[in-house]
């Protein structure tokens, strides 16, 4: 197996195993209310190691597939930087917890919160900035347009749930998480499925 496909292979069961997570702590924790509660409350407290392995886990499937996209597509140094920001941002949010509501603020807790912010806000950016990459890319070309509107309305919902009322603010990024990871898995998906026997691009 190539490495491109590989390293999408392995990064759509890293995903796999950060969404299986998220939905069985839905449910290992029925003290979070999903309309209030961060995901991100799931790594403190009771099987918060569940969360952290989850964050890990998305942390080395977004890193694997910028590795992958880096060795397929000739791209801007603002696409691999925004999506690398995205990567490191998601390792930091992995290894400080943050702060749970009704508990005074920490600074692990609010590098945690700035990280998370700041890899979302670099993850719609970084859709932008690949799908114009993907227009010049024949295996790749017909997700361009896709990549760009995913990464224009990933940006709208940012926004939204950074404008959201608390008594909803947990569904918000919900919806916002949801659209992201759809991304990553349905481009990892067509990596694997598109990608042909050629020799390495030009970076």
């Amino acid at each position: 197996m190539k490495p491109i496909k590989t390293n999408a292979f392995i990064s759509l069961y890293g995903l796999i195993l950060f969404v299986t997570i998220v939905i069985f702590l839905h449910f290992l924790r029925p003290d979070k209310n999903m309309l209030t509660s961060f995901v991100s409350e799931y790594a403190v407290g009771k099987d918060s190691w569940l969360m952290t392995i989850a964050f890990f886990a998305l942390a080395i499937a977004s890193t694997l597939l910028l590795m992958g996209l880096m060795l397929h597509v000739s791209a801007p140094r603002t696409a691999k930087i925004t999506l690398g920001v995205f990567c490191v941002g998601i390792f930091l949010a992995a290894i400080f917890p943050t702060d749970v509501p009704a508990f005074p603020q920490t600074t692990v807790g609010l590098i945690h919160g700035f990280a998370a912010l700041i890899a979302l806000l670099n993850l719609g950016i970084s859709m932008i900035s690949w799908g114009i990459s993907f227009k010049k890319n024949n295996d790749l070309k017909r997700f361009a347009s896709i990549s760009v509107l995913w990464g224009v309305i990933s940006l709208i919902l940012l926004i939204l749930h950074i404008a959201s009322p608390i008594s909803v603010r947990g569904l918000t990024q919900r919806i916002l998480l949801t659209w992201n990871i759809s991304w990553l898995f349905l481009l990892n998906f067509h990596l694997y499925r598109t990608t042909k026997n050629i020799a390495l691009s030009t970076i």
